[in-house]
């Protein structure tokens, strides 16, 4: 009887491990939302928005100055995220995203843009790059 209940408890300890290192393998990990916006509109422009889901953060620069094209990154520890960033100069504006997911180990995203404020095919908001980075996604966007 001494060495069944002996085996029994290895065999309930082997699967609790495995439960254990199951877990672990499906945890979310950091990840990173990439940005460069690049204004070519010919005047300076302003943060009107910002935001990430997911427990996110992003931290854009409040202005872009004419010909400037900073790089800036939002991050989140869930398995999907989705970051958007405002900017606009007067009546114009342009909307810039980036999405990156999480499933398993695989890491997939995209980019897009959208003009939400402006009138007779201004501004013009183009997304220039759409790529993978470690752990994340990354879109380069211009205004103009």
């Amino acid at each position: 009887m001494k060495v069944l209940k002996s085996a029994l408890r290895s065999c309930i300890g082997l699967v609790t491990a495995g439960v254990v290192v199951m877990g672990g393998a499906s945890a979310a990990m950091a990840l990173t939302a990439q940005f460069q916006v690049t204004n070519s509109f010919g005047a300076t422009l302003f943060l009107d928005t910002a935001s990430c889901t997911g427990g996110g953060s992003i931290s854009p620069p409040f202005s872009i100055s004419a010909g400037g094209s900073p790089t800036f990154s939002g991050s989140t520890t869930g398995t999907t995220t989705l970051c958007t960033v405002r900017y606009q100069s007067g009546s114009f504006g342009c909307q810039f995203q980036v999405q990156v997911l999480q499933s398993g180990s695989s890491i997939t995203g995209f980019a897009s843009t959208n003009a939400y404020k402006g009138s007779g095919g201004r501004p013009s908001c183009t997304k220039q790059s759409d790529i993978g980075i470690t752990n994340g996604w990354s879109g380069g966007f211009t205004m103009q």
